[in-house]
């Protein structure tokens, strides 16, 4: 073949990706977002209206908080490393300390004796009779 035939076809072989990326950013170009107008109210102008209705339904919603009857099957006890498995129905959880068990309770201490959580101000002791012969 001869050699300006090569250099042709090299030449509209690079030509056409370079068509289609200077199309594609014309199309960019012409095509700009459409920037709209955002009326955001004022936080003064908004006012707040509580229903004591249901202040008290959330009290009775709070209170109604279901009891601590998980069940201790597994402990391990440490300085630094303690964990516990507790089971309550059919499900088991597995709760290393400082973690929070399904995100309410947290495991505070593991000892040969007692497991103890806290939720909040309360604290939740479980006596461990894991290992222990009744």
């Amino acid at each position: 073949m001869d050699f300006i035939k090569i250099k042709k076809i090299i030449i509209f072989v690079l030509a056409l990706p370079a068509l289609y990326l200077i199309a594609s950013n014309m199309s960019l170009i012409f095509n700009r977002p459409d920037i709209k107008n955002l009326n955001v109210p004022n936080m003064a102008d908004i006012s707040f209206n509580s229903n004591s209705k249901e202040l008290i339904s959330n009290t009775e919603a709070i209170n109604n908080i279901p009891s601590f009857d998980y069940q201790l099957i597994g402990y391990r006890s440490g300085k630094n490393d303690s964990s516990v498995i507790l089971k309550k129905g059919n499900k088991e959880y597995v709760v290393a300390k400082g973690e929070k068990l399904e995100g309410t309770y947290e495991l505070i201490e593991v000892t040969k004796d007692e497991v103890i959580f806290r939720n909040k101000e309360k604290l939740y002791r479980i006596e461990n009779r894991v290992g222990n012969n009744l």
